[in-house]
């Protein structure tokens, strides 16, 4: 009894507790419906905001992979970096656009050097707004870039400054590595003076076969149309594979000596020759059946009697 008394005490002394908890929270029951109400909110718009922001990172970088895989790969990089700007994907899309105008100009050199000007001030652009970024490794890559345009423009003293504070900044890494070499080829006498030489030359395009003009470099122009390898159409194949019924097979001429078709006398001509077995018996020609009109043959005892009168 004393057990179930004293339960029964410590359940009312918890109830009693609950009403004036409740009825102290009964004013400010609003603001705590709101608070909470506003904090769901809030939840569900950062999941909403993150997914977001997600889906747009993947096809992004969709769009990066699949730029390198269509004709003009400059275009579809400027693209999505003007596109999608301040993401790590379109920060990689200035620096592939970078690498790209920087191969192109490097090779320019030895042909066109107006052309070559203008491919590497637009990978130098680029390389400048890639230093830019947050990301270190990015940053780096930016700065070496610089650095090989400065030391295809000739400007021997802004590529070393640059490929030495690449060194500095990567000291273990590949990048730094191979930063901290060139730095030290440029600082060779022998290595300024060929850059020097280099820069004066005034490179030409390659010259055409002799005799040929324009085009091409060392292709001729006169080269003959491709020829027509397709089936003929008079073969009726051209709806092969459509659906539509076949046209009726070409007719072809017939061999020489052959009469045409539907002429009377077609089927008389065209049967095999009979045998020898159905061919009437010759009239001069005597017959096994026909009976003998020759001398009938004298018996035996008569032309002995004959030869003995003799």
């Amino acid at each position: 009894m004393k057990a179930e008394r004293r339960q029964e005490l410590k359940h009312n002394e918890l109830a009693d507790w609950l009403n004036e908890r409740v009825e102290t929270a009964k004013p400010h029951m609003t603001g705590v419906l709101l608070g909470i109400g506003v904090l769901v909110a809030i939840v569900l718009a950062m999941v909403w905001y993150f997914n977001g922001e997600t889906a747009a990172s993947s096809q992004a970088w969709s769009r990066y992979f699949e730029a390198f895989n269509d004709r003009e790969p400059q275009k579809m990089l400027q693209s999505l970096a003007a596109e999608q700007s301040g993401s790590k994907a379109a920060w990689w899309a200035l620096a592939a656009v970078g690498d790209l105008n920087l191969a192109e100009g490097a090779s320019l050199l030895y042909s066109d050097r107006k052309e070559a000007q203008k491919r590497l001030e637009v990978a130098e652009q680029a390389y400048k707004q890639v230093e830019a970024a947050d990301d270190a490794m990015l940053k780096s890559r930016a700065q070496l870039g610089l650095a090989r345009v400065y030391e295809s423009t000739f400007k021997t003293d802004e590529a070393r400054k640059y490929y030495e504070q690449v060194a500095a900044n990567e000291k273990d890494s590949p990048l730094g590595k191979a930063a901290a070499m060139d730095a030290k080829r440029l600082k060779d006498a022998r290595e300024v003076a060929f850059l020097d030489w280099f820069a004066t030359q005034t490179p030409k395009r390659p010259a055409p076969f002799p005799g040929v003009g324009g085009g091409l470099p060392g292709l001729p122009n006169d080269l003959p149309d491709r020829p027509d390898i397709g089936l003929p159409k008079s073969l009726g194949l051209d709806n092969l594979g459509t659906g539509a019924p076949a046209e009726p097979p070409p007719a072809f001429p017939a061999p020489a000596g052959t009469p045409a078709s539907g002429e009377p006398g077609d089927a008389a001509k065209t049967e095999a020759p009979k045998s020898d077995e159905a061919k009437p018996a010759d009239a001069t020609t005597p017959s096994a059946t026909t009976p003998e009109t020759a001398k009938p043959a004298e018996p035996e005892g008569a032309n002995n009697s004959e030869k003995k009168a003799d």
